[in-house]
This record gives C-alpha cells, structure tokens and sequence, in this order.
C-alpha cells in the first residue's frame, strides 16, 4: 500500500517539469492523479499511468472559472472524490527582463491571472468537494523570488504565500489544510539558462546543490499526508539553506 493508496489528487500545470515530477510521484506513492494543464498532458499522464493506478489528463485553463469548475466535475465523475489540489500552475516570463516600471500590461495582466486567479479558482472550485468528506489537502506551489518586489511574478508569488495564510483561516472548520512550498532555484527545465545568476546563487547556497523535484516533492507529500494534520497557513521554504542569515 502507498502513502497515498485511494487519494485523488489535481495537479495543476502537469503537463511538463515540476508539475509532471509531482504527478508521477504521486502515482507512485499509490495516489490517483488527474493532470490539468492548458495544453494536452498526455505524455505525461502516460509516464504517471505507468508508474502507479488510473491517472487522468484534462485540459483545464485555469484563469476561466468555468473550466476549473469541469475539471472538478470530470474528477468527482471519474473518482467519487477530491483530496489533494496542487496549485503548480504558474506563469514565469524571464522576471529580470522587466522592472515595475517598463512591465507591458499584458505582462503583468497574464502573470496575476495564472498565479493568483488561476489559484483562487482552483480552491472555490475544490473546497465543496473536501468538504464532502470533512478532508482536505491544498498545496499552492510559490517561490523564493515572492521576497522581490521588482517584478510581476515576485509580486504575484509574495500575494500567494498571504493567500495561502488566508486560505488557511478560512477552510481549516472543514477538516482542511492549506500550506505552500516555496522553492529556491531548482533543477528544472532551462533554469541555468533562463537566470543570469544561475552560477553566483549556487555558489551561496549552503548545500552546495539545487533543488531537485523529489526535494519539493517530499515536503509536498508530508503536508499532503496525515503526519501534518495540524500544519496549516505554513510557507515552507525550500532553498537548501539560501535565505538563513
């Protein structure tokens, strides 16, 4: 048996990196899966298929409230259920490449609607379902760049941890825990490539190392699991040690 035997869980942004490092170790730990991306996450899903039980692909945009709420139905249909919602959807644009002051409206206009409405959708959309059991687990993905107030995506990042502290206050009478991970750079795709200062800010990081997914994820899958019961409106950062003083 899993950690996760009978869980369905929603990923978010599943269909490439992190989101679909998370799906297959989620499979893996025995849980369902639906992966919701905007684009089709079929490979992926096949990769989670093989890896553990029945995994689902919905094509899901989650800015449009009407889409998240599908995606819900179409699980409720599938599974009977809802435990665990990761927030992993974002939207990252080369954040050095704009200040506040030159940000492009559309810029900035489709940095808050993945990272935050998209968030906010998924988690009106999701708490009825947990509320249906009195169970809950909602995991909303941030990042070390929300303690920058330079740029649209640091700023929709730092908006998320005081969501996800809100969220916290609001649902935790209904047997639901809301707590965010909040990597430091991390071995994904075109992450040395896309940060200038990739090399300097590995060079400061105590551990001597990035990030991988399975670091994130363990810490995902101990505020998933019942081991932290009593854990919610949590940022937990995960930087190997960058931000100690």
């Amino acid at each position: 048996m899993g950690t996760f035997s009978d869980r369905v869980v929603i990923i978010t942004g599943a269909r490439r990196g992190l989101g679909r490092d998370f799906a297959r170790y989620f499979a893996e730990d025995g849980a369902n899966v639906v992966l919701a991306d905007l684009k089709d996450a079929d490979a992926a899903t096949q990769a989670a298929s093989e890896a553990g039980p029945r995994c689902l692909n919905v094509q899901t945009d989650i800015t449009d409230r009407a889409s998240v709420e599908a995606l819900m139905r179409r699980t409720k249909d599938e599974f009977g259920r809802l435990d665990i919602l990761v927030n992993n959807a974002a939207l990252w644009r080369e954040p050095e490449a704009y200040g506040l002051l030159d940000c492009p409206a559309e810029v900035w206009d489709a940095t808050w609607a993945v990272n935050l409405t998209g968030v906010l959708n998924g988690y009106q959309a999701a708490v009825p379902l947990m509320q249906e059991r009195g169970w809950g687990r909602i995991i909303n993905v941030s990042s070390t760049a929300s303690g920058l107030g330079s740029n649209s995506y640091g700023l929709s990042k730092n908006a998320l941890e005081l969501m996800t502290t809100g969220m916290a206050r609001e649902v935790g009478k209904f047997g639901i825990t809301v707590n965010s991970i909040v990597p430091g750079i991390c071995a994904f795709e075109g992450a040395k490539s896309a940060l200038p200062q990739f090399d300097e800010i590995l060079a400061r990081i105590p551990l001597g190392r990035v990030g991988s997914s399975r670091d994130l994820y363990a810490a995902m899958a101990y505020l998933a699991s019942e081991a932290a019961a009593y854990v919610t409106g949590e940022n937990m950062v995960l930087d190997g040690g960058l931000s100690t003083r």
